[in-house]
């Protein structure tokens, strides 16, 4: 059976909705997603950062069935976007981290960001190779990896891109 994999931008009232399901991930997840043993403390910890800087935070949601199957944070900082992206242990290996980091990217880019910054867990091959998919240049910190580059600017076709991805929705089996 195909289900169809929606994003959204989630509103600011909600963002303590990222919160909640950052909590109900398991153990390993989140030490992909934040390189260490994360606790409740550190997820609220990084809530408050959040909510502090309301116009600095973006989170983009995919769902299946109106669940939360996949999250990415932008960060942004002047000129530069930082990218922190999760997809659920039961969803992975389906495309959707591929196609949030493309609407993440094409977002950026018409809104005219000149940087990328991506921070990759050494240990989290499958980040790597959806960096290398994208054509995100990845340098070797160390044992990390992290996407430091520059983005190309808008132009129509990533106008025209931002738009019919409303329209596009990602069909999984």
């Amino acid at each position: 059976m195909n289900k169809v994999i929606k994003t959204f931008f989630l509103n600011q009232n909600e963002w303590f909705l990222y919160g909640q399901w950052l909590k109900e991930q398991d153990s390993e997840t989140l030490q992909n997603y934040f390189g260490n043993n994360t606790k409740d403390h550190a997820i609220d910890l990084l809530m408050n950062r959040i909510t502090q800087f309301p116009n600095k935070h973006y989170l983009l949601i995919a769902t299946q069935n109106n669940q939360w199957v996949g999250v990415t944070h932008i960060a942004t900082h002047q000129q530069t976007v930082e990218f922190g992206l999760i997809v659920d242990p039961n969803f992975r290996k389906q495309g959707i981290a591929s196609m949030m980091i493309d609407e993440a990217l094409t977002w950026s880019r018409n809104r005219h960001y000149q940087y990328l910054f991506m921070h990759c867990i050494g240990w989290n091959t499958p980040i790597k190779k959806m960096c290398i998919k994208h054509k995100l240049q990845t340098k070797n910190m160390m044992g990390e990896s992290e996407v430091n580059m520059k983005l190309s600017p808008p132009d129509f076709l990533s106008y025209l891109k931002e738009h019919s991805s409303n329209l596009r929705r990602l069909v999984v089996n």
